[in-house]
């Protein structure tokens, strides 16, 4: 009798002890390395055939809009990796990245021709509401310019984020315009 009660007791000692342990997590967006909140480009569609390889650094996503003064290319910008939504407002600056553009050209071996800045309206930036997890950015692009047998594409790069880490991978985009 006096064994069965030493076993409940160190039964006892171990359950009630082991629940005082804390673990860490190791991955994920509360890791102690986490780089906590990323702003990205969202994928606008499939990533093209012979983007992001070993030899190509950049995403290229290839896009056909309606011929127009204004056809709209839909591009969101995400807050991602902390499974939250923004805290408060984030204000995120968009620019075009020529040297991008001639670097995937080279690397991908593609004749891609940057779109004239008069041919579309890019505003500086854009604000991610607190409370949600992107933006939609419209980027109107004069298609009606675009001369047929040509290649076109705009360089997307997040220059600025006023809150977490623009990310490596999608921090920058090729987005290749066909018109139909």
């Amino acid at each position: 009798m006096k064994r069965i009660f030493q076993n409940l007791a160190i039964l006892f000692v171990v359950l009630t002890l082991s629940s005082c342990l804390k673990s860490d997590p190791l991955i994920g967006p509360d890791a102690p390395n986490s780089a906590g909140a990323i702003i990205e480009f969202d994928n606008p569609d499939f990533i093209a055939s012979g983007s992001l390889t070993a030899s190509v650094k950049l995403a290229r996503y290839q896009l056909t809009l309606a011929k127009g003064t204004a056809s709209p290319l839909n591009i969101r910008v995400n807050y991602s990796g902390t499974g939250k939504p923004a805290p408060s407002d984030v204000t995120v600056g968009i620019g075009i990245d020529a040297a991008a553009l001639t670097l995937h050209n080279t690397q991908a071996s593609r004749s891609y021709t940057l779109i004239p800045a008069a041919w579309y309206t890019l505003p500086a930036t854009v604000v991610i509401p607190a409370g949600q997890a992107g933006v939609n950015l419209t980027i109107p692009i004069n298609t009606n310019n675009f001369v047929t047998g040509s290649t076109y594409a705009l360089p997307l790069r997040i220059n600025s984020a006023s809150q977490g880490t623009i990310s490596g991978n999608f921090g920058s985009i090729i987005v290749a315009v066909a018109a139909n």
